[in-house]
């Protein structure tokens, strides 16, 4: 809140500047919070809760990539949204399941490559997909990234736990969906059905 308070305050460049790497870094800070209380409730074998609510996916992941690329204003984001994207699911479980996707893909895609987020409304689904361009992942680690504590190896660092892609796999699995990846040496793409209904 502070962070947000300076950010505001007319006092020049180096304090708008610092305010806005303090409010990214509380923002990633809750992201790995949050991913770590998520984690041990499946652990204990709770599930991950859902309150599924009438939204509009287009609407709301539209709202989310406004925020995210205040967040990574270097980041080329795309949306491309085809049919009817209104639906029944959990509004903080799907930004969260969004969030994760988009950052996974920031961080590891070619950074002259924009991430594509597509929205496709099916009869009785959603399909989510989210790809970056850049080198490809293998086969073998591609089984497992939806695992718990298993990242992408490449030759960069990247902040996180290793869990964002396996709370993605479980918000799509508590809403009846399923959450899969493929990869050429072209682009990786992960792509995420939810039903209409829960």
């Amino acid at each position: 809140m502070t962070a947000a308070i300076l950010g505001q305050l007319n006092a020049g460049e180096v304090v708008s500047v610092a305010a806005g790497r303090l409010i990214r870094s509380g923002v990633q800070l809750q992201s790995l919070l949050d991913d770590l209380v998520d984690f041990n409730r499946t652990n204990l074998g709770l599930g991950i809760s859902i309150v599924p609510a009438t939204v509009d996916l287009a609407e709301l992941c539209a709202q989310e990539l406004d925020q995210l690329r205040v967040a990574h204003p270097d980041s080329q984001l795309e949306l491309h949204v085809d049919g009817d994207c209104q639906g029944s699911w959990d509004v903080k479980r799907i930004r969260q399941l969004f969030g994760n996707l988009v950052t996974n893909a920031i961080q590891y895609g070619a950074p002259e490559t924009p991430v594509r987020v597509t929205l496709v409304g099916e009869e009785n689904h959603l399909r989510l997909e989210v790809s970056n361009g850049g080198a490809g992942i293998d086969q073998e680690t591609l089984r497992h990234l939806f695992e718990p504590l298993k990242r992408a190896t490449d030759n960069r660092s990247h902040p996180g736990l290793g869990l964002g892609l396996y709370i993605v796999r479980e918000i799509a699995k508590g809403h009846g969906g399923v959450a899969e990846a493929r990869s050429d040496d072209r682009e990786t793409v992960f792509s995420v059905r939810l039903p209409r209904k829960n």
